[in-house]
Formats: structure tokens, C-alpha cells, sequence
């Protein structure tokens, strides 16, 4: 689960790269305290990672640089100016991209305006407030290597494809790469510049204005970037439009107001626009891919604001919707992906393959937001659209994935490399029974058998009046899974529902924040509801910052661990609306 990228900075998930024992030795010893960024902008299909001045200053410093196609397209993209570094004045965050203040010395003051969409424009406005003139200097750094989004995340790799020397021609300056399965990348960076010096890697170029007493003068640098893969086909965002088109909320709260409007530009600056409507990310900046679990729950949950989140998910999702066995890649007919990735190591098998279909729950998620958007949606017939992949992910609930026959929806990792624990705690270490130990498989998750029952109860409901037998079907095994849920995962002891069942189906008890997704999808009896909703806010779980993901009386605690004690956003306002609806 990627969520967790908007609001955490301790998510990432673990991985490695090699390019022999003493290199990994240095790499290892580097990565053990990685820079963390202070600016991430996303466009339409790019990320820009930055020190907060706006520099990319080499690969040394971990994950900075400009991503398209999960390629590092820029790995230097740095200012420096001659007397003296600019210094930080102010930085903020636009819909379009961001808008920076520097000093530089006593009577020059420089703003710098970076827009960002299918390519960047990084305009330069250079003040003199002094009474004499002054000339703005700097040399202009850049460089790419064209790594794999995996492998700046430390993944070890063995082979890597061709650099090209840069290229330049005036004030345009190129650089390229071929990958190992011949896939071409190129950057491109026209600056007001003579020439640049390419003769050793980084290029650079000079750029210089003299700006007279009171006079301000400006400058662009634009950057593009290609590639032979597949492009994605995405509209301009238009943050103007977003506005108009999206619900508005008031209330009497100043703050409260002022809070909605950031989260409708957080989801907008998440969002990349498609033919089908916006289609969110799971996080910026290592994972502004296609999730299925993350826009799945984020298409739900932005249902209100906006109804076109929801047919953007479903289109792509059932795009990529699995169509044969494929054990590499835990694909399964009707089976939808975990996560889509268009990246050089996934690619050529160096990874666990891509798409990769390694989570349980975003197969009955899809069929809960189709049923949900539908509702919302009602002038479209969205069940009609999607209902070959609607029956195909049903099918797959049925028979791939109950996997022992129970009735149960389980999931065991087929991928050599694939993720181990496939529900949204899909850390390592999420998953623990009471010796420490991760329990045998299959696992039953307890969130999953909700998001199945609220799946088929919703979908019956929406399809009641044109197939009254598919929706009795439908409601029949949502009456069935909730027949055998209570007995199977209530613990009386402890008044809260199991996290899992493992192989042997015994109950994996430890208290975490999962049960509060239970309360969601309204599978729980009343009277278990409001117990499961008191012991959610009983102050081991109830931080005052939200629910945690584990008990803080486990021996298993960990608040610096981010899914086995972390409050997570998205976790508690699952449980909110949960408890919420138990009153």
C-alpha cells in the first residue's frame, strides 16, 4: 500500500543494487542516511525531485532528479551562480508547479517560476534593488544517467544498457540512452546559451544578464524529454477547470474550508488526466504509477468531490485486468493488478515483471467502486461498460481466490520476488503471530472478506431491477460470507475481530487498526460493530492523531515503523466512516 507516500516520509519499501562487492560496500555505506527531498512537483507523466532550491545536485544525492517512464531523465540540474550561492528566500507549491525566491548578495533578488506539465519551463527573473549594475552569472550543470526508478531506490543490477555522449548544438543540449531491451530515452535542454562544454560529463553552459539599477530581466531554460516506450495518453490538467468542475464544501470553519481546498489540490497535483476522467497515483514521487488498491480506495473516497476519479480507475484498471497464469507475475484471469510499471528492471525481468498482480483485496475493491460508482454515476451505465471484467473479477473471487475451498478469499505469493504479504499491510513484518513469526499460508485477511461482501451486496443493489438473478446470486454469497465471518474471525476475549486466519485457520490475534475497514463495509452485527468501534478507540489505538496500525501493547510495537504502529490517513478515516456508520 502506497498512501502512505503523501504523508510519511519513513514509507518506502526495501531494495537493493549491485555493481560488484566493493561498489556495493559504498553503496551501502551511502544509503544508509538518503537525502530526503524538498521539492517533488509532478506533471503529466513527470516528476521533478529537488533539494528545496529547486537543484538536482548529482546521483549522490539519492533520488533527486527528473523521472518519466520510471527512467531518471535528469540526474544534475543545478544553478551556480559566481559570487556566492543563492540563497532561499521563500518556496511554494502552485497547481502548475512552484514559485521560489533567492537572494544573492546585498541588491539582487532572483524568482524563479518552474512549470511543469509534459515538459518543464524553469523561467528566471533577476532584480536589481542596488544603485549600481549588477550582472546575474551562473553556470548551469546538468546531466543524466538514466537509471531505473528501482534501481535509485538501491534495487542490486547486474546489467545496465548504453549511454550516449552528450550531444550539443547552440543552447540545445542532449542527452541519451539505450536500454538493455533497446527502449531509447532521451532529455533535451534549450538554454540562452552559446554553447555548452560536453567534452566531460556533467555538460555545462554559461548563462549571464545585466540587469541595470531598478530593472528586472528574465531567462528560460526548457526541458523535454522522449521516449520509444509507450506514451500514456493525458490531457493538460487544468487546475482552473478542476475547480469549477469539483463539489464545493462549506461550512462555518475558516479552517475547515481552507483545509478541503488543499486536499482538492493535493488530489489534483496526485492526478494525471485521461480520456476517461482524472486517474489519481498512489503517491508522489515513488509512486506516481497506476496502483490498483491505492486509486481504487481514493476513487471511493473522492466519490463526493469528484465522479470522475472513478471511471479513469476502472478503465485502466480493467485494461489491465489479468488474462492468462502467469506465476512470475501472480497473474490470474479476471485478477486485478497491484501496480503497473513501465520501468527498464520490470521490463526485462530484473523484477517481479510488470504488470504485477501480487494483492488480494484490489479484486473485490474493483467490484465495490464500479457498484459505488454506478450509484453516484447514474446517467452512465458504468456496470454494462465494465461488465466483462466485473464477471471476471467476480469469477476469480470465486475459484483463484478462495484458494482451500473455504469460502474464504486467501492469498499465498506465486512470484519468486513478488510481494509476500498481498493485502494492504504489505510490509515484510505486518503480519506476525504470537511467537514472532509470520504465520503459514494461504492467509485470510480479515479487511478482504469485507471488501467482499460490501462488493457483492453493492453490486446486487445496483443490478436488482435488470438482472434480478445475477442480483440474488450476488446477494446470496455476501449472505454466505457473512453466515461464516463472525464465527471464523471474532475474538471474544479481546471483543475485536482476528487480523487473518492463516493455513491451519487458526486466528492471528495481535490488536491492529485493520477491523476498523470491517466497520466500513457494514459486514459486522451491530452489537460486534459498536464493540469493534469502542475497542478502536480505546488509547492503545487511538493515538490523538489517529488509529494506529498496531496496538501499542503489542510486543510487536513499533511507532517508527510504518505499518506496525504508524497512523496512516487513510487507515483512520476507513475506521471513522466505519464507526461512523455503528454510530
Amino acid at each position: 500500500m502506497n498512501l502512505h507516500a503523501l504523508a510519511s516520509p519513513s514509507g518506502r519499501r526495501s531494495s537493493r543494487r549491485s555493481r560488484g562487492p566493493a561498489r556495493v560496500s559504498r553503496l551501502a555505506k551511502r544509503a544508509r542516511k538518503p537525502e530526503r527531498p524538498g521539492l517533488s512537483l509532478k506533471g503529466s507523466g513527470l516528476v521533478f525531485v529537488a533539494t528545496k532550491g529547486g537543484d538536482i545536485r548529482g546521483p549522490s544525492r539519492r533520488g533527486a532528479g527528473l523521472y518519466a517512464w520510471d527512467t531518471r531523465h535528469l540526474s544534475r540540474y543545478e544553478f551556480r551562480p559566481r559570487g556566492g550561492p543563492l540563497r532561499l528566500s521563500s518556496a511554494e507549491v502552485l497547481p502548475d508547479g512552484a514559485r521560489l525566491e533567492y537572494s544573492l548578495g546585498r541588491s539582487t533578488r532572483v524568482e524563479r517560476r518552474i512549470r511543469i506539465d509534459s515538459k518543464i519551463e524553469d523561467e528566471w527573473t533577476v532584480a536589481n534593488t542596488g544603485a549600481r549594475v549588477t550582472a546575474f552569472d551562473a553556470e548551469l550543470v546538468a546531466d543524466a544517467d538514466f537509471r531505473d526508478l528501482f534501481e535509485v531506490r538501491r534495487r542490486l543490477r547486474t546489467t545496465r544498457g548504453r549511454l550516449h555522449p552528450p550531444a550539443a548544438d547552440g543552447g540545445r543540449l542532449r542527452l541519451g540512452y539505450t536500454a538493455v531491451d533497446g527502449a531509447e530515452h532521451s532529455t533535451e535542454i534549450v538554454a540562452p546559451a552559446k554553447a555548452w562544454r560536453v567534452a566531460r560529463r556533467p555538460a555545462r553552459t554559461r548563462l549571464r544578464t545585466v540587469v541595470s539599477p531598478g530593472e528586472r530581466r528574465s531567462f528560460r531554460v526548457e526541458i523535454s524529454v522522449r521516449s520509444s516506450l509507450p506514451s500514456p495518453r493525458l490531457g493538460k490538467r487544468d487546475w482552473r477547470a478542476w475547480e469549477q468542475s469539483s463539489t464545493v464544501f462549506a461550512s462555518d470553519s475558516p479552517d475547515l474550508d481552507a483545509w478541503l481546498a488543499r486536499s482538492s489540490l493535493d488530489l489534483f497535483l496526485l492526478s494525471d488526466r485521461t480520456a476517461d476522467g482524472y486517474f489519481p497515483s498512489a503517491g508522489i514521487p515513488w509512486f506516481v504509477a497506476p496502483f490498483g488498491r491505492d486509486s481504487i480506495i481514493t476513487a471511493l473516497f473522492a466519490l463526493p468531490l469528484r465522479r470522475d476519479l472513478a471511471p479513469a480507475v476502472l478503465r485502466m484498471l480493467a485494461d489491465h485486468q489479468g488474462k492468462a497464469d502467469v506465476p512470475q507475475r501472480d497473474e490470474e484471469p479476471g485478477r486485478i493488478a497491484h501496480e503497473i510499471r513501465q520501468g527498464e528492471i520490470v521490463r526485462t525481468g530484473g523484477a517481479f515483471g510488470t504488470p504485477y498482480y501480487g494483492s488480494v483485496d484490489a479484486t473485490p475493491l474493483f467490484v465495490w467502486l464500479a457498484a459505488e460508482a454506478a450509484r453516484w454515476m447514474p446517467e452512465r451505465d458504468l456496470v454494462g461498460e465494465f461488465e466483462t471484467s466485473l464477471r471476471a473479477a467476480l469469477a476469480w473471487m470465486d475459484e483463484r481466490g478462495d484458494l482451500d475451498g473455504d469460502g474464504f478469499i486467501e492469498f499465498e505469493r506465486r512470484a519468486p520476488t513478488g510481494i509476500l504479504n498481498q493485502m494492504w499491510k504489505d510490509s515484510g513484518e505486518s503480519l506476525l503471530g504470537a511467537n514472532g513469526r509470520r504465520p503459514p499460508g494461504p492467509i485470510a485477511a480479515v479487511e478482504v472478506q469485507a471488501y467482499a461482501y460490501a462488493a457483492w451486496r453493492s453490486l446486487a443493489e445496483v443490478v436488482s431491477r435488470r438482472d434480478p438473478s445475477w442480483a440474488a446470486s450476488l446477494n446470496g454469497r455476501a449472505d454466505r460470507m457473512r453466515a461464516r465471518f463472525e464465527p471464523a474471525f471474532w475474538v471474544a476475549q479481546r471483543s475485536f475481530y482476528a487480523q487473518a486466519l492463516d493455513g491451519r485457520k487458526r486466528q492471528i490475534r495481535d490488536v491492529v487498526s485493520n477491523p476498523g475497514h470491517v466497520l466500513w463495509t457494514g459486514i459486522a452485527s451491530p452489537t460486534r460493530g459498536r464493540a469493534t468501534a469502542r475497542r478502536l478507540r480505546a488509547a492503545d489505538l487511538a493515538s490523538g492523531w489517529g488509529i494506529r496500525t498496531r496496538s501499542s501493547r503489542s510486543i510487536h510495537f513499533d511507532p517508527g515503523n510504518y505499518q506496525n504502529g504508524a497512523v496512516w490517513p487513510h487507515d483512520t478515516a476507513i475506521a471513522a466512516a466505519g464507526m461512523a456508520r455503528y454510530g
